[in-house]
Order: C-alpha cells, then structure tokens, then sequence
C-alpha cells in the first residue's frame, strides 16, 4: 500500500493512502446517511490516515475550516502524486459537506391530515420543494406516491425557492400523498394501466391492470392531466380516447391522426394530421374542431402553449408555425432553418419556441413577434428534439450524432456536452425542478447528469435491451423507462433503485409515463 507524505497541513505532515477507500461506480449518489455533519468530517480525516493528529471534533475545529482544510490537503496530494482517481471519492464527499454547511433551515414536514411529524429536513433558503420530498423518502423509503408539499395554505412549487416561498427556520410544511399509476404502451399493440404498489412487480395479465387492444401497433400513448382519459395513437392513422379506469372506448378523433397530446385543461388534443395539416380535437366526442391548414409539406409534430390558447407546429417544409386555438388561424410562420423542422418546444412559461431541425440546428424563438433569438450550432447530424429548463434558463437539444447539448437560452453559448450509448439518443429532458437530465441512449441503462455541471449523478440499470423511453414523474421523485425487451420499469430518482417492474408486454415498450392516479 502506497503513502504519500503531504506538507502544509496546520497539523504537520500527514501520510494519505492511495488505496484508503473503493471508488464509486460511475455514475453512482454518494451516501449521506452518516450520523452528523461533524462525524463525517471525523471520518475523512481517518480515510486520510492523519497520523498523530486529533480530529475535528477533539480539537474543537469548526466544520466549515475542517473543510476548506481537506480541500487544501487533496490539493497537495494531487500535487505529491496521488492518483487523482482515488481523490475523487474524497471530493464528492466534500462537496456534499460544503453543501451541508450552508443549510441554515430546518423544516417540519408534518402529515396533512393528522398533524404527525414525518421528517425534519435541513436546507438553504435557496432550496426547494425537492429537497423536503428526498427527506421524506429517506425517512419512509415509500417512493410509490406522489407528494405535494402546502406552506400557509398554498402548494410549494417545483422551482419555487423557500427564501420565494417566505419559508423560514423552524417552518411547518404539510405532506400530501396521493397514489400513483403508470402507463405503458407498446408496438404489440396493447397499451396498459396500473397503480403502482410497494412489492416490486407487476405482470399484466390480471386485474392488477387496465388494458386496452388496438388495431395495430401503437406510437404514442398519454394520459390526460386529471389521469381519467387515455389518449392512444396506432400505426395506420387512428386515434382514440378511452377510459384510463375501464380501458373502454370513449370515442374515435376524426380524420387521419399522425400524433397527439392533450390540451393543459384537458378538453383538447392537437396533433399532426395528414395533407400537410395539424389538428384540434375535442375530447368529449372526439370531433375535429381546427383544421390548422398551411404548412406545404407534412407536419411532424404539434403541441399546446402551456396555456392552452396556442398551439405550435413543425413541419418537413422548413418553418415552424403559431395558431390561435379559437380561430384556426396562423399568427405565425417562423422561417430560418434550411432542412424539415422535426420538433417544437414551448418554454414554460410561453413566452418562447424551440425548434430543431434536420439542418444541425436548433432555434429559439419569441413568440410573440416572431424574431430568432438564438441559432444554436454544434451538433454534426440532424436533431431530434429539444426541452426548456422549468425556469427557462437553459434548454437541452438532442441529436442523431449521438450527443445531448445544453444551453444558455439568453446568450446561446453551449454549456456542456452529454454523450450517449453507442452514439444514440431516445431521450433527453430536464427534471421536474431542473436539477438533473435524464438520457436514455442505445443501451440497457438511463443516466441521470446534473444540469449544471454534466457530471453523471446515477446510473439506472436492469433492462435486458436499449431503453427506448423514459420520462419522470411529475414531481421529480420517479423515472419511468421502456425498454425493447418488452419490460417498463419505474426508478427511484434519489438513489437510483429498481422500486417497480412491470410484465406482459410481447413488443417494445414505446411509452412508460407515471401520473396521479
């Protein structure tokens, strides 16, 4: 075992051993389960082999220059020779303790209904909702429901800050949970529904499901957002809305559907049609309200504002387009790229467009006047979509070279450059609260990065075939993927656990969502 002499320490030289502690797989949370923020910093200077040297807490060092001190130290030892690789645990390690110093907060998170305390968590005023969730599923380890946290009688955002939400040291926060359920669809022409139960597998073959046949292989598959309708698109041009409970038809949409989405309120689908059109349905009776008539070549995509008033289109002639959802008509046409326009985007909060295109590039835009705001140029192949930040400061682009890009919406500068599998990406989109990317890419595995570094945080492994789909919930605790091998399987975000498996399907699974149930 190798030891290495380091100079400089306020406690005289000590020896580090290059072999003090098994590196963390890639990808892979380090562990935050030690007992105090004071004991953690005890046992890296024990990692580090300080000899003759009294720890933080005999000595009576404050935690934050105990820190700044191990810093230094890894520093020096880098310097002296150490393998940089055998340091990185130890690093990681103090970032999370740095982190841990500035959490002046501590927050009760007590049930709604009968006012029992389930968890203190410590936070910066600058943390958020997700922080209390990741507390709770330490505390109860129940990932299988859905959680929304009340301050004063009104419901903490995702993004909302507690120093925005007026929260404050010794604050109570109520817990809400409500059940959850998981859609799949497949190319086997089935699409199924299920409530997610603690136990660790389901197998679609009973009444532990809703499931549904149709005439041919399905596309796309969503759920409404008040989780009471299904919305399944077929190869062949049908598209129908069914009963998320029974499974039973609801009502056939008009005319040849190529894809689908539902409206924020639930009343409307808009999706590409044939003849170069886009449409609105309604999905009481699923009749064809707008005929969104001008693109002069196919469209490949089309989706609601968050405010349902307007709906974007991509189209293989080049332009993307903005309509009035009350009218039909065109407000828009947003000209620029040089190939077929493959997707569109909206911010979150409305305000702006992202398009990507066959040309390498993306686009934002704004969407009231029309004017590019950014050409975003880096990518060697065409694109396959892109996605806002939830705060609408960053967005993602993914394409077929293989790459995940994240960008600076304001000024268009690349931030950083995630890599898939095999050179492929199936999906890329930012977190619930914007703190993570999820990627899937043509392999058994999902990676999860942070959204401000790059850096791979997790690795989520146990499909048998590439991951063709994967998508979070909506509060950021869980990740639903589907996989070629005909398995969808639900993740927990924390810690990157296998929490559900879910059997039956005979195709590729095409579309894996987790929403209320």
């Amino acid at each position: 075992q190798d030891r290495v002499a380091v100079p400089g320490s306020r406690h005289g030289p000590i020896a580090i051993s290059t072999r003090f502690s098994k590196r963390r797989p890639a990808g892979e949370m380090a562990s935050s389960n030690w007992p105090s923020f004071s004991g953690t910093v005890g046992a890296l200077y024990g990692l580090f082999a300080i000899e003759d040297n009294p720890s933080p807490s005999e000595s009576g060092s404050e935690p934050v220059s105990c820190v700044e001190e191990l810093q230094q130290i890894i520093a020096r030892a880098e310097g002296q020779g150490v393998e940089s690789e055998a340091l990185d645990d130890l690093r990681h390690r103090l970032e999370e303790l740095a982190n841990e110093a500035q959490k002046d907060l501590t927050i009760v998170v007590r049930h709604a209904v009968s006012g029992e305390v389930v968890t203190s968590v410590r936070a910066r005023p600058t943390d958020t909702s997700a922080c209390l969730r990741e507390g709770v599923l330490r505390e109860t380890g129940d990932a299988l429901t859905a959680m929304r946290f009340i301050f004063q009688t009104r419901v903490l955002a995702d993004t909302e800050t507690f120093e925005e939400a007026g929260v404050i040291d010794g604050s109570d926060v109520l817990l809400v949970r409500s059940p959850l359920q998981c859609l799949t669809a497949s190319f086997d022409g089935t699409s199924r529904i299920c409530r997610l139960r603690e136990g660790g597998g389901i197998k679609f073959n009973g009444d532990e499901a809703t499931a549904t046949a149709e005439a041919g292989p399905v596309l796309s598959a969503a759920l409404s957002p008040s989780g009471e309708s299904l919305l399944v698109v077929c190869s062949g041009g049908d598209g129908c809305i069914r009963s998320a409970r029974t499974g039973e038809l609801s009502c056939y949409l008009g005319g040849w559907v190529a894809s689908g989405e539902f409206s924020m309120d639930g009343r409307f689908i808009a999706g590409a049609a044939d003849n170069c059109t886009a449409r609105i349905w309604s999905t009481k009776n699923g009749e064809c309200l707008r005929v969104l008539n001008g693109h002069t070549d196919d469209v490949k995509s089309a989706l609601f504002s968050p405010d349902g008033a307007l709906v974007a289109t991509a189209s293989c002639d080049g332009t993307a387009a903005i309509w009035e959802v009350a009218t039909g008509h065109r407000i828009l046409s947003l000209a620029g790229h040089t190939d077929a326009v493959r997707s569109v985007a909206f911010s979150v909060d409305g305000s702006q467009v992202a398009t990507t295109s066959m040309d390498a590039t993306a686009r934002l835009w704004d969407v009231v006047s029309g004017n590019c705001l950014q050409v975003l140029r880096g990518h060697g192949k065409a694109l396959s979509g892109a996605h806002f930040s939830p705060d609408g400061a960053r967005v993602l682009t993914a394409s077929f070279d293989g790459t995940v890009r994240v960008w600076d919406a304001a000024s268009g500068e690349c931030l950083f450059v995630l890599l898939g599998e095999n050179n492929v990406v199936n999906t890329a989109t930012f977190s619930p609260d914007g703190s993570l990317v999820l990627v899937a890419s043509a392999s058994e595995s999902l990676h999860l990065f942070s959204a401000e570094t790059g850096e791979c945080r997790m690795t989520l492994s146990g499909h048998e075939d590439w991951v063709r789909v994967a998508n979070f919930s909506p509060d950021g605790a869980l990740v639903a993927s589907g996989s070629y091998d005909g398995t969808a399987r639900i993740w927990s975000a924390l810690d990157g656990q296998c929490v559900q498996l879910l059997e039956g399907h005979t195709g590729a699974v095409v579309a894996a969502s987790v929403a209320a149930a």
